[in-house]
């Protein structure tokens, strides 16, 4: 595993980090439990030390407490037992639900009162006495950046949180929080298909702010699996909240696999451990998260570490993906 300095923490975050939205088995494929947390292990075992998680991932399932709130966290407490001192669990907070209404009450908050009960939540499920790094989720647009980083304060006094990000925020409200108290990390999407956030990516890392991407896989449409426009269910997180399953994007990006077919007839890899790769040797990316949720995911993720994209095949890839992506 290769491992890179976060921002201005003093953790060396690896550059996978676990990604755990799929195991929370709400809107996306069904997830088993136990092959889930073995999953969490395996990327761990094979270096992945970064873990990332939220309170939101999972919620919906209803046979689950609360709506399954919180089941992802659960997991990757059971997952990480008798190993804590070896891992760095990353969590969030302000994003949220009634639990008498349901899911479709969600709301993003990021108040006193909303970040330190949601903390304190995040602790017993994960089983821990501290969290290393606390994510805002979303911005509320509506809470004084004051009063969000008192309440990030505090939790750093207490020793509960080691430092804090905002996930999602633009890069003039979170410029503006890093005033306030210094921000560690900043998370965004970014990916071969997904490059909107590149900009921001720059401007935090020459800020000294930790970066950390999700959707590196492009939900699944970088690993190649997927050849034919499928037909997922209207509420799968796949089509809900990403748009690479749909018409004309969905044909563009064919088209970038097969440029990327290329380097892996030649290298004998999947096109997984490409996008990884591709990712994760921009020097603006300190850590790229890999959603799992089998443990034969764990190690095609982690076998990536394990070599490195040449110039040439950089430049190569570069070139695809601003003519399809």
């Amino acid at each position: 595993m290769r491992y890179k300095s976060f921002g201005n923490t003093d953790m060396k975050v690896s550059a996978f980090s676990v990604g755990t939205w799929e195991l929370g088995g709400a809107f996306w494929a069904k997830t088993e439990r136990n092959e889930s947390i073995e999953a969490v292990r395996a990327m761990v075992e094979q270096g992945a030390v970064t873990i990332d998680t939220a309170p939101v991932y999972g919620f919906g399932v209803p046979t689950l407490p609360d709506l399954g709130y919180g089941n992802a966290e659960v997991l990757v407490g059971e997952a990480v037992k008798g190993m804590r001192d070896k891992v760095q669990i990353i969590t969030k907070c302000g994003l949220n639900y009634d639990r008498a209404i349901g899911p479709k009450s969600l709301y993003k908050s990021m108040t006193r009162k909303e970040i330190l009960e949601g903390c304190e939540g995040s602790l017993k499920r994960l089983q821990t006495d501290y969290i290393d790094l606390l994510f805002v989720h979303w911005p509320d647009a509506k809470t004084p950046l004051e009063e969000m980083t008192d309440a990030l304060r505090d939790l750093q006094r207490a020793g509960k949180i080691r430092y804090y990000g905002l996930s999602n925020f633009t890069p003039e409200d979170t410029l503006a929080a890093h005033k306030l108290l210094p921000v560690s990390a900043v998370q965004l999407q970014y990916s071969m298909v997904n490059r909107s956030n590149e900009a921001v990516l720059r401007q935090m890392h020459e800020n000294g702010i930790g970066t950390m991407t999700y959707g590196s896989l492009g939900s699944g449409i970088l690993t190649g699996t997927i050849r034919e426009l499928p037909s997922f269910a209207p509420n799968d997180t796949r089509v809900s909240f990403y748009d690479y399953f749909k018409e004309p994007k969905f044909g563009r990006i064919m088209q970038l696999l097969q440029q990327m077919d290329k380097i892996a007839e030649k290298r004998r890899v999947p096109l997984a451990q490409i996008a990884l790769n591709w990712s994760t040797q921009r020097d603006f990316v300190d850590t790229a998260i890999c959603g799992v949720s089998k443990p034969a995911q764990a190690a095609e993720n982690c076998a990536a570490a394990n070599w490195q994209l040449t110039d040439e095949e950089m430049a190569f890839l570069n070139d695809a993906v601003n003519t399809y992506a």
